[in-house]
């Protein structure tokens, strides 16, 4: 038993010699540190609803879906792991990991946005191609670098059919 409380108050003299080991969170403020992965933020000004986010996510609290006019998304916060990999996954690099960590709340629906984008229709068949926004992107970028933008209007099936009775018209011209 003498043995038991010398040891006890050897390991009482180490703590106290060491100082204050914890936090004083959450009644004094904590800052994360810079690279800590907290709430998702998008920006809606460069976001182009492509659905590269969705598609990464392994969570799958982005959920995407295609209405008749226009492409929704529901981001589910509450279900995020902070895995990073929609960050990473986005070419417009609308999205970034916030050092917010304190989420809690009473109601759910705090931990969910919605976005809505309206689709592009092709010139052709009237069958929806994608947002609006990656279309002009693309266009602007095939524009900017000299290259041909016409076909961005058109699906991809009928740009298959269109090439397909090009290359039935070659074929016939040669013969």
């Amino acid at each position: 038993m003498f043995k038991h409380t010398i040891s006890e108050l050897k390991e009482a003299m180490v703590c106290l010699e060491a100082g204050q080991v914890t936090l004083g969170y959450p009644f004094v403020p904590h800052a994360p540190d810079a690279n800590f992965r907290g709430k998702v933020k998008v920006d809606t000004r460069k976001c182009m609803g492509c659905g590269a986010c969705a598609n990464a996510c392994p969570s799958g609290l982005i959920m995407m879906n295609d209405g008749p006019k226009e492409r929704n998304f529901l981001f589910e916060l509450g279900r995020c792991t902070y895995c990073a990999a929609c960050r990473d996954a986005c070419p417009q690099e609308a999205i970034v990991l916030t050092p917010q960590f304190e989420l809690a709340t009473p109601d759910t629906h705090d931990l969910r946005f919605r976005m809505t984008f309206r689709l592009t229709r092709c010139i052709e068949c009237g069958q929806p191609i994608n947002t609006e926004r990656v279309v002009n992107v693309a266009r602007e970028r095939l524009i900017h670098e000299g290259h041909e933008h016409a076909w961005l209007d058109v699906c991809p099936s009928c740009r298959r059919k269109t090439a397909a009775q090009a290359h039935s018209h070659e074929a016939e011209a040669i013969a």
